[in-house]
């Protein structure tokens, strides 16, 4: 079982994370394990040369040397133990350690803590609170952060919490001294009680906050653009790439759905039925693989939406889903789509000519009229497409490609839109299968 350590996920709203995203997080989990094991040697060698600066201090002692040697000895080897960790292959054995080690971290700054305070605190329990080397708590909360790990910043402010308590309790039973001098407090052996056990733990606590802050935005912003680059993924396979952008920003847009006037075409091989029969089965995946990718080309190329595939057959529509404010724009777009799928026929029959095969024809049927447009189906099976008697209308006209011997016909509506060219030839009324009324159509003729 997949284990999601990182805390941040328990703050998503949304549990539909991208698998992208998740992908993402847990690569950049373990660079950041990685990073975060490099900074534990650089902060060493930090703490390392601190100590040298000190060697000349006689208040050190044999002790003070052993307790320093000591703590920074055993600070590298988790530090090089911890590499090797991060090498073995069971996730459950590195995500345990990652906390072992904060909490070692946590338990060093405590133990020289305690060293010192015996060494040289005096028999003042107030050296537990007052002494400057709480600030090195920081880094094991910096190694949280590093790793972009929300709840290894919040295990070692824990930690901190209770050994920073722990002390403070202990200086109490002690019997400290206190005052409410600033100054006494500052340079002398006394503490101002409510700053003490308040003042430190609150801007830590506070950091803390911030970093969880910081770490979870970025999660956020993270799965966000996740979800944002499948959908545009998923819209790129339907709506031509100069929507996508606006797209993407829009999305409700498509899923309330209006009626609209759009430009519906249909386009299907000829013989196909007995044309597949002859293919084996990879051969005709290969072959409509390659004749859907040229005919969607040409329908994104004048701003179309690939509706669906219906077998052989393609749905496209011009004007969807925002209808251009141009009179006649989004049928003089669907009209030049049809032409270019022509164009691209013949490329790709010349290709299958010179391979010995055999070429097809189409036939491509234009509409225009109002329609529904929107996201229909259950929730978990949701398509954007248009409904209306307009898409039935530009199916027949497609289907009377056959009778009439024609590759493209358009219906009078959409000839009117484009302005009537000549290079469409009227083909007198014709009466469409399920239509009570004849209707006129019009051929293109190159």
């Amino acid at each position: 079982m997949k284990i999601f350590p990182s805390l941040q996920f328990i703050f998503f709203k949304d549990k539909s994370i991208p698998l992208s995203a998740k992908t993402l997080i847990e690569e950049e989990e373990e660079k950041g394990a990685l990073v975060a094991n490099r900074f534990r040697y650089v902060a060493g060698f930090g703490i390392l040369i601190s100590i040298l600066a000190n060697l000349s201090n006689t208040n050190y002692g044999s002790m003070g040397y052993v307790v320093n040697v000591g703590t920074i000895a055993i600070y590298f080897f988790n530090a090089w133990l911890h590499s090797k960790v991060l090498k073995i292959p069971s996730e459950r054995i590195r995500y345990w350690y990652e906390y072992f080690s904060i909490f070692l971290d946590n338990t060093l700054v405590a133990s020289a803590l305690w060293s010192w305070y015996l060494l040289s605190g005096h028999n003042n329990a107030n050296f537990l609170i007052k002494n400057p080397l709480h600030f090195y708590f920081i880094l094991p909360i910096a190694i949280g952060l590093i790793q972009l790990r929300a709840n290894l910043v919040l295990f070692s402010i824990l930690c901190y919490f209770i050994y920073f308590y722990t002390y403070a309790l202990y200086a109490f039973i002690q019997g400290t001294s206190h005052t409410l001098d600033w100054y006494e407090y500052v340079l002398g052996p006394q503490i101002i009680v409510s700053d003490a056990v308040l003042a430190r733990p609150v801007v830590y606590l506070c950091l803390v906050i911030s970093i969880i802050y910081a770490i979870n935005s970025f999660y956020q912003m993270l799965v966000r653009l996740a979800q944002v680059e499948a959908q545009k993924k998923s819209l790129s396979r339907y709506f031509s790439p100069d929507l996508i952008p606006h797209l993407s920003t829009q999305t409700s847009s498509l899923e309330i759905g209006k009626r609209q006037k759009v430009t519906v075409l249909f386009s299907d091989i000829r013989g196909f039925t007995s044309f597949s029969e002859s293919l084996d089965p990879q051969t005709l995946s290969g072959f409509l693989s390659e004749y859907r990718g040229r005919m969607t080309k040409s329908v994104f190329k004048f701003g179309g939406t690939l509706d669906k595939f219906i077998g052989d057959a393609v749905m496209a529509t011009f004007g969807t889903p925002f209808p251009s404010p141009k009179p006649g724009f989004d049928a003089e777009n669907a009209v030049n789509a049809a032409i270019d799928m022509l164009v691209e026929l013949n490329q790709f029959n010349a290709e299958r000519k010179a391979k010995g095969e055999m070429e097809i024809r189409i036939g491509i049927g234009i509409h225009t009229g109002e329609v529904f447009a929107g996201n229909v189906g259950k929730e978990d099976r949701m398509e954007y497409t248009v409904i209306g008697d307009t898409v039935n209308t530009a199916s027949r006209i497609e289907s009377a490609c056959k009778a009439l011997h024609a590759e493209l016909l358009v219906s009078e509506d959409v000839w009117r839109e484009i302005g009537e060219p000549d290079s469409f030839q009227r083909k007198g009324k014709v009466k469409l299968k399920g239509k009570e009324n004849s209707i006129y159509l019009f051929e293109w003729k190159p």
